[in-house]
């Protein structure tokens, strides 16, 4: 099964990854863009071709692999996208249609906001997390919300998880 974090920034989507990576005992696909735009500079600039390169990385990281967990995937990108530059590019809506079924986790953005360069949203997260619930909706994806902090968001992962049908596994 590929599960799926997604939700806001800051969030705790790589913290629950983690987790649920030894709990289930499945690799980690971590956020591209992380490495990708932080090259050391005090604040990441970015364009449409890096958000097309990020597309690319996540498609090569995700070829062939049928069992993970996701810290993030196309859907932040596509959010990503029309958040900062409008109406989505073919291309990705193309990727995202042709990508591995997956379960998504969707994490609601109510633990403190932690401070980083590459975050850029720090009193906007509750509009962003119905942007993302939207989204799920619209496109007739199979998705949990979790909340809490700590060992309740990863309780409430779990919780969701186990619920998931055997056939999308």
């Amino acid at each position: 099964m590929i599960i799926a974090l997604t939700g806001p920034e800051s969030c705790g989507k790589t913290q629950l990854a983690e987790q649920l990576s030894v709990q289930l005992g499945l690799p980690v696909i971590y956020e591209n863009a992380r490495t990708y735009l932080y090259k050391g500079q005090p604040k990441p600039h970015y364009q449409p071709s890096d958000l097309v390169a990020l597309l690319k990385l996540q498609i090569a990281c995700e070829e062939g692999v049928y069992s993970c967990v996701l810290d993030t995937d196309l859907l932040t990108l596509i959010i990503w996208w029309r958040e900062k530059y409008g109406p989505i590019p073919d291309i990705f809506q193309t990727a995202f249609k042709s990508q591995t079924p997956r379960h998504y986790l969707l994490c609601e953005p109510d633990i403190a906001w932690q401070p980083d360069v590459l975050r850029e949203n720090p009193h906007d997260r509750k509009r962003l997390f119905e942007v993302y619930q939207r989204e799920l909706k619209l496109r007739n994806l199979p998705y949990d919300v979790v909340r809490g902090d700590g060992r309740n968001r990863f309780d409430c992962a779990v919780v969701a998880l186990k619920k998931v049908p055997a056939k999308a596994q």
